[in-house]
């Protein structure tokens, strides 16, 4: 059976746990925290594109894994409206890691709970967290998902509160989508480096998705090489 949307506002509070909002759509992994749609957040199909106004993902996606990060961020953009509005609460790394120095903290029980703030408390199937931010990495992920960012405060020292608006569709779009490998690399060299994948390179590749690779490594790979680094230094700086 369809999802019937049009009953739902389109204010999406996404990762509701037991914090239930009236006025939204509360979607949930777990069908246990009653939500009023069970689904995985970072692939919410059933859900119309450009439709919502607002997205609030409060302490969810760093339980993603890692290098779902940027995926899960364009499918928010994919929901939204232009300029509709992404609200997060992620954790801060370095925020966390001044924390945990603090002359004040020096005691098991405080060294304790600040690890269960970086980690999660892990007491129950998926409390457990796969990544943290910091302003840079965040910053980079909401431009790069099509995203402006109008505020991004600090939150008892060890959590950011970012507001972000859709003012654009994400860079590379679709790229990790594309339905064969062979298509999906050479996309890739095309999109990321601007020109035609060699022949070591493809191979290369290609054998790692052989292996079982996520396409989302391969991304990463490639934006982690001097290459791709030389052609957008302009850009990172920007950020």
């Amino acid at each position: 059976m369809d999802f019937e949307y049009q009953n739902y506002p389109k204010k999406i509070n996404i990762g509701c746990g037991y914090d239930l909002k009236t006025g939204y759509l509360n979607i949930d992994l777990n069908e246990y925290h009653q939500p009023d749609l069970v689904a995985d957040c970072t692939q919410l199909k059933c859900l119309p594109s450009a439709y919502y106004e607002y997205i609030l993902a409060n302490d969810i996606l760093e339980h993603i894994p890692r290098l779902k990060t940027s995926t899960t961020l364009r499918e928010w953009n994919r929901l939204l409206a232009h300029g509709g509005m992404l609200e997060l609460q992620i954790p801060n790394v370095i925020g966390l890691l001044s924390l945990l120095k603090k002359p004040e903290n020096q005691t098991l029980a405080k060294h304790e709970e600040l690890l269960r703030c970086l980690f999660g408390t892990q007491c129950y199937n998926g409390d457990f967290h796969f990544i943290g931010f910091t302003e840079i990495t965040i910053k980079n992920a909401l431009y790069e998902a099509g995203f402006t960012i109008k505020s991004l405060n600090s939150v008892d020292d060890w959590l950011f509160n970012v507001k972000a608006v859709k003012t654009g569709e994400p860079l590379h779009d679709g790229l990790i989508d594309i339905q064969e490998d062979d298509d999906f690399l050479f996309a890739a060299f095309m999109h990321l480096l601007k020109r035609k994948p060699d022949s070591g390179g493809f191979d290369h590749y290609k054998a790692q998705l052989s292996k079982g690779m996520e396409r989302e490594a391969i991304v990463e790979n490639i934006k982690g090489s001097q290459e791709y680094i030389q052609l957008n230094k302009t850009t990172q700086t920007q950020i």
